[in-house]
């Protein structure tokens, strides 16, 4: 299916065959690191052009080679069959020579027809460029130009180098491939708006890897990203939550006019794996690298196993893919051979300038209360934005008001919707397809709020309908997290805390009860999630017992630290406090956790105290990440991974209290 004959070539409209040609030349400039501003075409196709419908002019002492066979190449693109005949007719109106061929000769460039409807035989081929070098004879261009002829199938060759064009083509003349599309605004931005990529200072890409977290800006990490996926058998995975960007950015990357060394356009090839894509992405992948073809696969709503295997495949000897997949799901594992950066909230200020563009008669101070209450989520903002009036004002509404507004559009007031939904929102994701048996998570939803699992069901598809729940396969999730959050926050206040635990952590599974620990690492301004937290903090709490806790202890551990960092620094340290030297060296799987409770300032000093202990103790550990790398890394002038300010870090390495 991934295919272009000859065929497909002939049908194509005559501004499209026009356009085809110019996007192949930008390729070609892109491949061999040439301006693509050298390429000029444009205009009617009707209109007169001198002869010349496509243009490459580069310096005279550039070496080009290929289907651009000179660095003054003319393309004059027909759809109609050129026989001899028209070829002279071409070349020659009125009898006399094209100024334009005249030009080309004077730099030794090169002059080469296309025509989409015929087909030459090697003979018909010959007679062709028999005819172009006999309408040249007796000219001052003679001897001094390039001719050739490019028919249906050698277009069509050309193409198949370039794996986005295939796309191209095949949307143009009404075969397109099954949810896969070529570069283009795989974001769904409005026609008729300005969708140039909106960017700060702020440093909002986090590029997780061996061990570090580098935050940067938006510009750094897409050129950070642009450098692994411009090489063959490379694999980026893009994370963040729902909403703040992570497709636009994915289209960034493909943008001459952010940063150094934009990707080429004309490799892409994008799929949303939600949408169903025939072939599924591995089979293309395998194809591709089967037929040794050069792509930038991009695969959004990717899951973690599909991720897996498009990653074994690109990064098998002799592939010619690079891949990037993209995903709502954060998770603390680094898949094998995977650059990972993870996409952050926008600024107040970036939404602001996102929603006036998209809305532009909405007054500046509703701008700036929809920015304020999205809290740099883009997707809540815009769906904020779109069911204000023009005239209305809504810089008096509260955050409750603003919120319900946005859960109900436009439908009437529902509270037993909004009652499920709170229930629904309690954990990260859930299973949405099973009403009966010990493992239906719906069953175990709906009893949370008095509700049968065929109740919460119905509930669950309303809320798709509004855009307020994702589904992959059978797994669903309500999204964006800023609304999630708000609903688990409200819910956490209305539902029994004994109903809660009894449900989601007792008798709960060992997934759903991961979930909901994930769900309240997200609640750090709920007074009834810190109280759940401390409680298992305890030393008779369910990860009372920290240094002996098991894999799924130590991700729920990971996941409710944001919620009280006083609490967990404080646990750490009465169970560090305690340990010999042998059991701190089995403490590595602290280190990480350690590291992220520096990020911010208030708990610098406490997470560096504990970060020291475990490094005198570590010694010749085999910890993946030491804690003395971590240590190190906190030091830093750029990228050190903490809010502390100089003058704290200043005094830890000097070694002044409490630091010594």
């Amino acid at each position: 299916m991934f295919e272009i004959t000859g065929d497909d070539i002939a049908l194509l409209g005559d501004a499209d065959l026009r356009t085809l040609v110019g996007l192949l030349c930008e390729a070609e400039m892109r491949r061999s690191v040439l301006p693509t501003s050298a390429v000029t075409w444009g205009g009617d196709q009707n209109a007169k052009d001198g002869g010349l419908d496509v243009r490459v002019e580069l310096p005279s002492a550039t070496v080009v080679s290929g289907f651009v066979p000179r660095p003054h190449t003319g393309f004059q693109v027909k759809k109609p069959d050129m026989p001899k005949a028209e070829i002279l007719k071409e070349m020659k109106p009125g009898g006399a020579l094209r100024p334009a061929l005249l030009d080309l000769a004077n730099t030794s460039g090169a002059y080469v027809i296309v025509s989409s409807t015929g087909s030459t035989s090697d003979s018909a081929l010959r007679s062709r460029r028999a005819a172009m070098v006999e309408a040249v004879k007796g000219s001052s261009a003679e001897n001094k130009i390039t001719l050739d002829f490019y028919d249906r199938n050698r277009i069509a060759t050309w193409v198949r180098s370039h794996a986005g064009l295939v796309l191209w083509v095949r949307t143009r003349i009404g075969k397109a491939v099954p949810g896969w599309q070529a570069f283009g605004s795989w974001s769904y931005a409005p026609p008729g708006v300005d969708g140039s990529y909106l960017v700060d200072d702020q440093a909002r890409i986090r590029a997780d890897g061996n061990g570090d977290h580098d935050e940067v800006s938006a510009i750094e990490g897409i050129e950070r990203m642009r450098l692994t996926l411009e090489k063959p058998g490379h694999v980026v995975r893009l994370v963040g939550l729902s909403g703040v960007g992570k497709t636009r950015l994915a289209e960034a990357l493909f943008d001459s006019k952010l940063g150094k060394g934009a990707l080429d356009p004309s490799l892409a090839v994008y799929a949303n794996e939600a949408d169903g894509p025939v072939p599924p992405p591995v089979g293309l992948a395998s194809d591709l690298c089967a037929g040794q073809t050069r792509a930038i696969l991009v695969v959004d709503n990717c899951s973690s196993e599909l991720h897996r295997r498009l990653s074994e495949v690109a990064r098998a000897a002799g592939s010619n893919i690079s891949v990037m997949t993209i995903e709502y799901d954060i998770r603390d594992d680094q898949p094998e051979g995977t650059d990972v950066f993870v996409l952050q909230t926008s600024s107040i200020g970036v939404i602001e300038k996102l929603v006036a563009r998209r809305y532009p008669d909405l007054s500046e101070i509703n701008v700036r209360t929809i920015a304020d209450f999205s809290g740099g989520n883009a997707r809540v903002a815009l769906a904020l934005a779109s069911r204000i009036k023009n005239a209305e004002s809504i810089a008096g509404l509260s955050d409750d008001d603003l919120f319900r507004r946005l859960f109900q559009q436009r439908n009437e007031p529902d509270p037993l919707l909004l009652k499920i939904a709170q229930a629904c929102s309690l954990v990260y994701s859930f299973e949405g397809e099973k009403t009966d048996g010990d493992d239906a998570e719906l069953s175990v939803l709906g009893n949370l709020v008095g509700q049968t699992a065929y109740e919460v069901f119905a509930a669950v598809a309303e809320l798709r309908e509004r855009d307020l729940v994702q589904a992959r396969a059978e797994w669903r999730a309500v999204l964006p997290h800023a609304i999630a959050n708000r609903l688990a926050t409200l819910a956490l206040r209305r539902v029994p805390a004994e109903r809660v635990e009894a449900l989601l952590v007792d008798k709960a599974s060992e997934r759903l009860r991961r979930s909901f620990s994930r769900r309240l690492g997200y609640l750090h301004d709920s007074k009834e999630a810190r109280v759940i937290v401390e409680s298992w903090l305890a030393p008779t709490g369910r990860l009372g017992d920290l240094i002996n806790l098991n894999e799924t202890g130590r991700t729920e551990l990971t996941n409710i630290a944001p919620v009280s960092p006083e609490a967990v620094l404080a646990a750490l340290a009465s169970a560090l406090s305690m340990a010999d030297r042998v059991t701190l060296q089995r403490c590595g799987h602290l280190v990480q956790l350690l590291r992220s409770l520096a990020y911010d300032a208030a708990s610098f000093e406490d997470a560096l105290g504990l970060l020291v202990k475990l490094a005198v103790a570590e010694g010749d550990s085999e910890n993946l990440v030491s804690a003395s790398s971590v240590i190190k890394s906190l030091f830093t002038i750029y990228l050190s991974g903490t809010h502390a300010p100089i003058d704290m870090r200043v005094r830890a390495a000097d070694g002044t209290p409490p630091f010594r």
